[in-house]
């Protein structure tokens, strides 16, 4: 099954859409995808996760591997629009302590 990456801009985010589920066979294209859309845009990064409903260990690394290249350059990370299995997996693994999370894009974007 494939995993899809779509995004928009904003004045100050890159809002980016995942659709279908985060496993240890899509996550490497969806990392990809996602760096690919970044580069060179110097802009936060709001992750909508509504369309995601699994969430594997390997899912979890891009997360905090695009956490980590943000921050290194003064950017944040935001995760929007989690069902309840999704902030499950995030609250288990401590994620919701290292990224600001909210219920939907509107909130994630004037939490920036």
């Amino acid at each position: 099954m494939h995993t899809e990456v779509t995004h928009r801009a904003t004045d100050t985010a890159m809002v980016i859409y995942v659709d279908g589920d985060l496993t240890t066979n899509t996550s490497p294209d969806v990392e990809t995808e996602i760096l690919e859309v970044i580069e060179g845009e110097g802009k936060h990064v709001v992750i909508n996760v509504e369309k995601v409903n699994f969430i594997a260990s390997t899912g979890l690394r891009v997360i905090l591997a695009l956490g980590k290249k943000l921050s290194g350059q003064g950017l944040k990370l935001t995760v929007c629009s989690m069902n309840p299995s999704t902030k499950s997996v995030f609250e288990m693994s401590g994620f919701t302590k290292l990224f600001p999370t909210y219920a939907n894009e509107e909130e994630a974007l004037q939490g920036l």
